[in-house]
């Protein structure tokens, strides 16, 4: 199998080495798998570039610059077309620079895409879970939403069995190629996150199978505001607008676009929660705990 791993960075250089040496390591006696890493260094100050190429020069990488304002969705994207342009890959793995790779991932993916072929007749998206560095919380990986409303989600708990869900993060994720001919790359309109959630989410609406595999594959740190809200509530006015509006922070128009795209019905309602947010932050949040009950 031949794999296209995608990954964009901006500094971090000490998380990008930890990774790289973790996939390097990982690939030991797998003969069965060829790997390509396309990497976009999206003005990296910390040398990034230099480093990568000083101490993995064994490996098989090309590194693309970046204008510095790719973020996220931006970089993935630079990558991911150079390897489509590039060709003859079967699939194409996500992969954050701030996850580390455990040795069983190979496995995994091999063993998911004979899953999938046999089941489905087609290759799907293989998604890998993380937990943080003690093991004791799964911290991303694959999820379905339980209520249509408020897009409440329920993230699977890797048990021995591929399990079949409705969407995922990107940290480290598989996407066959069967996939790519259909529905291509993300979305440019995202700017930073979102775009791992909108693909694979039509992706499962568009009947491609979606599913995580049987264990963990990764660990990886969730270094998200804390969803009470209780960081936010502290914040000034003009500090919450600021968030709200930032690639980094919440990112309204991110989230509105994924509402357009996937779930339209709640548009309205997305928008008018966003400006309450901004305007009545504690009331916002105290509503949210009381409907997530």
């Amino acid at each position: 199998m031949r794999i296209a791993i995608i990954i964009t960075v901006f500094n971090r250089i000490a998380k990008t080495l930890a990774c790289f040496e973790s996939l390097r390591n990982s690939l030991v006696n797998h003969s069965d798998v060829q790997i390509k890493i396309f990497l976009t260094d999206d003005g990296s100050t910390d040398g990034t570039k230099e480093q990568i190429l000083a101490s993995f020069s064994h490996l098989d990488i090309k590194i693309l610059p970046g204008n510095g304002q790719l973020y996220w969705n931006g970089g993935m994207n630079n990558s991911w077309r150079e390897a489509i342009r590039e060709g003859g890959f079967d699939g194409y793995l996500w992969l954050n620079n701030d996850s580390i790779i455990l040795s069983n991932l190979w496995d995994e993916i091999l063993a998911a895409d004979a899953y999938s072929i046999e089941t489905y007749g087609k290759g799907g998206i293989y998604v890998g879970s993380t937990y943080n560095a003690d093991k004791s919380t799964l911290t991303y990986g694959g999820f379905n939403f339980v209520n249509k409303w408020t897009l409440l989600d329920e993230f699977l708990i890797p048990n021995g069995r591929f399990q079949n869900c409705q969407a995922a993060h990107g940290n480290i994720t598989y996407v066959s190629n069967n996939v790519v001919e259909s529905e291509g790359v993300f979305c440019d309109e995202y700017i930073h996150s979102g775009g791992d959630h909108d693909y694979s989410y039509l992706a499962f609406k568009h009947n491609f199978p979606v599913f995580i595999l049987r264990d963990y594959v990764g660990i990886c740190e969730n270094d998200h505001i804390d969803e009470s809200g209780s960081d936010f509530t502290k914040l000034s006015f003009q500090e919450r607008k600021k968030y709200l509006n930032s690639p980094l922070g919440y990112n309204l128009k991110n989230t509105l676009l994924f509402q357009k795209r996937c779930f339209p019905y709640r548009y309205i309602p997305v928008l008018l929660a966003g400006y309450s947010k901004l305007f009545f932050p504690k009331v916002y949040f105290r509503l949210l705990k009381s409907i997530r009950k």
